[in-house]
């Protein structure tokens, strides 16, 4: 029998636990955003051009990927706890390099460190969700970590610009470095990966659902990337995704401040600022949307409305002249807001999947958003070298990153609606 007491020490301690990985992940999705930002300053440093540039930013989306499987399974069998301290601690080293960092591919080489010790902070976080809150607040949690995302791209526009414009772009990596590391012994004092480590009831002992039966529990890491890797559902979602990721890091951390200041005028600072216009449409966006998704108890209808919205965005951003500074910012407020509905991706993958296995589902959709992360900007910045970085070099660059859009857009009508519950058994 659980007690209030019991139900009340959970409810409260989950909030320190969620806060401090939380924290963490402002630092995942600054140096996920801030090559955008600095992109002059690295040009100049480097002697390099739009390719090169979006190679330092690539490195970064690389690791991701290459990291989102492991991930899953290092959330789901080491556990969240040592997981984000130890890649934590690579991460502090390679932003800490990066900042030093003498040639090209020294920096290549921090920019892939921070990568991957970065990489295994969202799945954990997920991991940390499914074990500590009500599967009813699925959706609205991952809005909440679409907020923490946006927080970290907010300082990694303007504020991130100030600061390196005062003490410089590599004092200021070396410092989110050591930032970093303290964090991460943080993680390891206060993070828990279960109620039950503190003596707590379980999640299912609350909600009142059976436990996994002890057989089922001992699937092998083989079982449970079989069980997700042969989910059809598992890659129509991931395609759903890739478009609406790789677009809203392409907007607020590669090619979206350079855009406005090449189709507009703009100054980098007015640009950066313009573009924070966007980042708090999405922070905004994450809660309603997903908050929406909860009560209508509805995934893929909420999100193909966003999708198709997303990619009717896209074309007005590249292709419309907005009339003045005060509209663009308005547009992208809006335009932010509902580009974030990339959540609800991470909210199915879970729901059609095993509930055991929320780690390695959500690193596998991810793996392939990080993919077009990683490949797509490159592809785009080989455009930008060769016909320039012109309205029209930009315009033919962004086209390969609208055709992606376009088939996501197929891809989530092609979604199987959960109705908020988990169907894996289905």
């Amino acid at each position: 029998m659980v007690s209030q007491e019991q139900r009340k020490k959970v409810e409260s301690y989950r909030w320190l636990i969620w806060g401090v990985l939380a924290l963490m992940y402002i630092f995942v999705t600054f140096h996920r955003m801030a090559a955008g930002v600095v992109r002059p300053m690295l040009e100049s440093d480097f002697g390099i051009g739009a390719s090169e540039f979006a190679m330092i930013g690539s490195m970064y989306f690389y690791a991701y990927f290459v990291m989102q499987i492991p991930s899953g399974v290092f959330a789901d069998t080491l556990g969240p706890k040592k997981t984000v301290t130890y890649f934590s601690i690579l991460a502090a080293v390679g932003s800490i390099l990066f900042g030093f960092s003498s040639n090209l591919y020294m920096a290549y080489l921090g920019r892939f460190l921070v990568g991957v010790g970065v990489s295994v902070v969202f799945v954990c976080i997920i991991k940390i969700q499914s074990r500590w809150f009500y599967a009813k607040q699925l959706a609205f949690m991952m809005g909440m970590i679409g907020l923490t995302a946006n927080l970290g791209a907010l300082l990694a526009q303007t504020p991130l610009l100030i600061v390196s414009q005062m003490i410089g772009w590599r004092a200021t990596f070396i410092g989110m470095g050591v930032i970093m590391f303290f964090f991460a012994i943080i993680t390891w004092f206060f993070v828990k990966n279960d109620p039950t480590e503190m003596g707590l009831p379980s999640m299912e002992e609350l909600e009142g659902r059976p436990a996994p039966a002890k057989t089922a529990a001992k699937m092998t890491i083989g079982e449970s990337l079989k069980s997700v890797l042969s989910n059809p559902r598992t890659w129509i979602i991931s395609v759903a995704f890739i478009g609406m990721y790789t677009g809203y890091i392409i907007l607020l951390g590669t090619y979206g401040g350079s855009f406005l200041s090449v189709k507009y005028g703009y100054t980098p600072a007015v640009s950066a600022t313009l573009i924070i216009a966007a980042v708090i449409g999405s922070a905004l966006g994450g809660l309603f949307i997903g908050g929406w998704s909860d009560k209508l108890k509805k995934r893929k209808l909420v999100l193909v409305v966003c999708e198709v919205l997303t990619l009717v965005g896209w074309l007005i951003f590249l292709y419309v002249d907005i009339p003045n500074t005060i509209l663009l910012g308005i547009f992208l407020f809006v335009f932010g807001f509902i580009m974030t509905a990339f959540t609800l991706t991470w909210t199915l993958s879970n729901e059609s999947n095993d509930r055991r296995l929320p780690g390695i589902a959500t690193g596998v959709v991810n793996c392939v958003g990080f993919a077009g992360t990683a490949i797509i900007p490159v592809m785009m910045g080989g455009k930008l070298d060769t016909i320039g970085n012109t309205l029209e070099g930009y315009q033919s660059a962004f086209l390969i990153f609208v055709v992606v859009m376009v088939v996501s857009v197929v891809a989530s009508f092609f979604t199987k609606e959960t109705n908020a519950t988990n169907i894996y058994q289905e």
